[in-house]
């Protein structure tokens, strides 16, 4: 079966089928939200070893600071420039996908994605890190091309291939 799918493909050089390129697209937007994630909240470094003790037993008590501002306080964080950097090209991979195979996109759906691309991109104004999340999400709600279809195969089947 995949084999008569490349054969057909390649022979009428159609590119990939519509369910490739779906894919495609679906990996390059988990990979955006995967760095996203990574750089909402990261974690504090933990605090330096302080060598000896001038305590008796060795016992240390660790300094603590509270470097994020008050307890409660909204964090707004944006990226850095090497992950600005990484997301540039990830939202580069998702619009060429999208200019190459125009013909599987609804008119629409290349308008509405291409909007939600420059936001998430910063061309429409400065956003955070939890901004960037939130129309990602937004995207994986609205658009069904970015929902996984199950095929009904259990996975127990496939595994053991």
């Amino acid at each position: 079966r995949y084999v008569f799918r490349f054969l057909f493909y390649a022979m009428f050089k159609l590119g990939k089928s519509r369910e490739e390129t779906y894919a495609s697209f679906r990996y390059n937007v988990l990979d955006i939200e995967r760095l996203l994630l990574m750089r909402d909240d990261p974690p504090s470094a933990p605090p330096p070893i302080a060598w000896g003790s001038g305590r008796k037993g060795g016992e240390q008590q660790p300094e603590t600071k509270n470097e994020g501002g008050r307890l409660g306080e909204p964090r707004c964080s944006t990226l850095n420039a090497e992950d600005l950097g990484m997301l540039m090209l990830l939202i580069h991979e998702c619009r060429t996908i999208l200019s190459d195979n125009r013909r599987r996109f609804r008119r629409n759906e290349l308008r509405n994605v291409s909007e939600d691309l420059a936001e998430l991109a910063g061309e429409r104004g400065a956003v955070s890190v939890q901004q960037q999340l939130q129309i990602v999400a937004r995207m994986s709600r609205t658009y069904p091309f970015l929902k996984v279809i199950s095929s009904g195969i259990p996975f127990e089947s496939i595994r053991s291939v």
